[in-house]
């Protein structure tokens, strides 16, 4: 099992795309297809406000759980599963990135990893 996280800043007005998003299309039947059929487990997804006065954006923090990454990425970027064609036209949109462009960004690299001995 892999728990990959990422942080993903958004467009002008994305925050509002992504609430959009999630009330038309999180935990549909068809979302909940597509999810099997690319070995997600788990998702859980945060919108990390930016400090006010900052200028910088804020934030969707994604933490998923799934079998097989490299599979999962693929699945986003190529499946022609109507949840996975929603969800890249929303990618697009709410962050500017084509997730069938051909190459998925750049991969996290975990440095810290603790948990408590039992």
């Amino acid at each position: 099992m892999v728990n990959y996280c990422l942080a993903l800043p958004f467009l002008p007005g994305g925050t509002e795309v992504a609430r959009k998003f999630i009330e038309e299309n999180g935990t549909t039947k068809e979302h909940n297809e597509f999810f099997k059929i690319a070995g997600i487990t788990q998702e859980c997804i945060w919108i990390q406000r930016s400090a006010p006065g900052s200028g910088a954006p804020d934030l969707e923090i994604v933490n998923i759980e799934t079998d097989d990454l490299n599979k999962m990425l693929k699945e986003y970027a190529t499946s022609s599963h109507p949840w996975a064609i929603k969800f890249r036209k929303f990618v697009s949109e709410a962050f500017g990135i084509d997730l069938s462009a051909g190459s998925s960004p750049p991969l996290n690299e975990i440095i810290v990893d603790w948990r408590e001995s039992r």
